[in-house]
C-alpha cells in the first residue's frame, strides 16, 4: 500500500484544499534543516533496533536507506516535494518509496512534534558554534591589527566630542572585548541547548520501551530533555539566540558607525580597501562605506527579530502549537545577518588602514591636555575638584583667545595657580598615554597584559561534539 501524502489521512474524509496546503506548509524556510532531521531519524534508527522494537534486518534497512539518502541529499541529488507539508514527510516518502513497507516504521516512537525540535536541536548547536567561531575569528583579526599599529596615538571622544587621547590600539581593542562578551554568551547559549528531545513524542513520551540516553549520546548531546512536555514546547534557546545575536549586531552596528565617521574626510582617521567601498552613478569623486551602512542596517533586522520571537512564544499553551513553525524565519534572518556580517568585518578590518598623521593632528586641539593640567596640580596636594576649577578658567582664557590651552605660556599657567612650574610643559601626548598603566588603561605595560589576556580568552575551544560536515550558512 503506498504511503499517505499526509499522516493523519485515516481519520479524514477528504484532503486538505490547495489553499491550505500552501499556507500550512513550512517546507520553504526549513530545508536547511532537511540534513539534522536524516541525522536524526538514523540515531532514532540505531536506539530503535537496539531496545528490540525494530528487528536487526529491519534497522539495518532503514539506516541503509536514510544513510543513501543523507548522501544524495549532501550531493544535491534530492528535490524536496513540495506538495508534501514539511521535510518530515519528505523524508519518511522518500524512505518508503526505496524500502517499501519497512520505510514506514521509522516513525515508531516518535512524533514529528519532537522530530522537529530534534532537528532544529541539531542544527542550533552546530551552526550557532560555527557562529561563535567567525566571531572568534573577527577578534582575532582585530587583535592581530591592534597589534600591528600600536604606537598610534588618536583622540579619545565622549559625546563625540575630543575628550582625551589613547591609542589606536585601544580604541581599536575595545570591540575585541565586546566581541567576546558576544561569543561567550552564544557558547552558553549552546549549553543550555545541548539536550535532545527525541522522545518526547507529541508531548507526552512513549509507553514502548525506547532508550532517550542512547539516542541523546549517538547525537553528541549532553543529554536527553529533562521533561516531554518542554522537549515539543521549549523555543527558550531560540529567543536567547535571537536576543544574543541582536546584542552582537549592535556591537558590529556600533563598530561600522565609527568606522564610516573615522573614514570620513572630515576625520580622515582611517583609509578603506577600494574592494569594500561603492561609488556614485553620478559623482565621480565618491567612495562611499555602502557595506558598514548595511551591516547598520541588518542590525535593526536582527533587533526585529528577537522582537518577534519573544511576541510569537509569549502567550503560547504547553504541547506544540503551530505558532512555533514560524520560529525559523526568526532564528535564520538573525543567523543569517550575524554569519554575514562578522565575515564581511573581518575583511574590512583586514583592509582598512589607520592614517596616522591625521589622528596625530587632531590631538593637536580641543584642549585635549586640560584633564592631565588638572592631574599635574593634583599631584601638588590640589584637592581634584578645585584643579578642575583652575583648568577650566585657562581653557575658557585659551578659547578667548583663539589657542589651545597648552599653548598658553606657563606664566599664565602659574598666574592661575602659583603651583604651576616649567616641568608643566613636559606633559606630552606620548608620555602621558605610557604612563597610563592601571588595569585596562591605555599604556605600554597595560596594552601588554590585555593582549595577554585576550590571546588566553581566544585559545579557549568553541567546538563540542557533532557531525559539521554540511555548511550551515546557505
Amino acid at each position: 500500500m503506498k504511503a499517505p501524502s499526509n499522516p493523519w489521512a485515516g481519520r479524514f474524509r477528504e484532503g486538505m484544499s490547495d489553499r491550505l496546503v500552501r499556507f500550512n506548509t513550512s517546507l520553504p524556510i526549513e530545508t536547511r534543516l532537511f540534513e539534522a532531521d536524516v541525522r536524526a531519524s538514523m540515531a532514532h534508527v540505531s536506539m530503535l533496533s537496539a531496545t528490540g522494537l525494530l528487528t536487526a534486518e529491519e534497522g539495518a534497512a532503514l539506516e541503509r536507506g536514510l544513510g543513501a539518502i543523507r548522501e544524495d541529499w549532501l550531493a544535491g541529488r534530492i528535490e524536496l516535494d513540495p506538495e508534501l507539508e514539511d521535510i518530515h514527510m519528505n523524508l519518511e516518502m522518500l524512505l518508503t518509496e526505496r524500502l517499501g513497507e519497512v520505510g514506514k516504521k521509522v516513525h515508531t516512537a516518535r512524533s514529528r512534534n519532537d522530530q522537529q525540535a530534534a532537528a532544529q536541536r541539531i542544527f542550533f548547536k552546530e551552526s550557532t558554534l560555527q557562529l561563535a567561531e567567525r566571531v572568534k575569528l573577527l577578534e582575532r583579526t582585530l587583535l592581530e591589527h591592534c597589534k600591528q599599529h600600536g604606537n598610534l596615538v588618536m583622540p579619545s571622544y565622549t559625546h563625540l566630542q575630543r575628550a582625551e587621547f589613547t591609542s589606536y590600539a585601544h580604541w581599536a581593542s575595545t570591540y575585541v572585548v565586546m566581541l567576546d562578551r558576544d561569543r561567550t554568551r552564544l557558547l552558553d547559549c549552546v549549553r543550555r541547548a545541548d539536550e535532545c528531545p527525541l522522545g518526547g513524542c507529541a508531548s507526552t513520551g512513549s509507553s514502548l520501551g525506547i532508550d532517550r540516553w542512547k539516542t541523546a549520546t549517538q547525537l553528541g548531546f549532553r543529554r536527553p530533555t529533562m521533561h516531554s512536555i518542554d522537549s515539543v514546547s521549549d523555543r527558550d534557546y531560540l529567543v536567547e539566540f535571537t536576543g544574543h545575536a541582536a546584542l552582537l549586531m549592535v556591537h558590529l552596528s556600533r563598530f561600522a558607525e565609527e568606522i564610516i565617521v573615522f573614514t570620513s574626510q572630515e576625520f580622515g582617521f582611517l583609509r578603506l580597501a577600494d574592494a569594500y567601498c561603492t561609488g556614485s552613478s553620478i559623482m565621480p569623486q565618491k567612495k562611499n562605506p555602502d557595506v558598514l551602512e548595511l551591516v547598520r542596517g541588518k542590525a535593526a533586522t536582527a533587533m526585529g527579530d528577537a522582537m518577534s520571537l519573544l511576541a510569537l512564544v509569549k502567550n503560547l499553551t504547553l504541547g506544540y502549537n503551530k505558532d512555533v513553525q514560524e520560529d525559523k524565519t526568526s532564528w535564520f534572518s538573525a543567523l543569517d545577518a550575524c554569519m554575514s556580517s562578522v565575515d564581511i568585518m573581518s575583511d574590512i578590518v583586514r583592509t582598512m588602514e589607520p592614517v596616522a598623521h591625521r589622528m596625530r593632528e587632531a590631538t593637536r586641539s580641543g584642549h585635549i591636555l586640560a584633564t592631565e593640567y588638572a592631574n599635574y596640580l593634583v599631584r601638588r596636594g590640589l584637592p581634584f575638584r578645585e584643579a578642575h576649577h583652575v583648568v577650566g578658567e585657562l581653557v575658557r582664557k585659551a578659547e578667548d583667545r583663539g589657542v589651545d590651552v597648552s599653548e598658553l605660556d606657563v606664566s599664565e599657567l602659574r598666574a592661575a595657580y602659583p603651583h604651576f612650574a616649567d616641568d608643566v610643559r613636559e606633559l606630552t601626548i606620548e608620555g602621558v598615554i605610557r604612563g597610563k598603566n592601571s588595569a585596562g588603561s591605555c599604556g605600554a605595560e597595560a596594552m601588554a597584559r590585555l593582549y595577554d589576556e585576550l590571546e588566553t580568552l581566544l585559545q579557549s575551544p568553541t567546538q563540542t561534539r557533532g557531525d559539521r560536515t554540511k555548511e550551515l550558512n546557505t
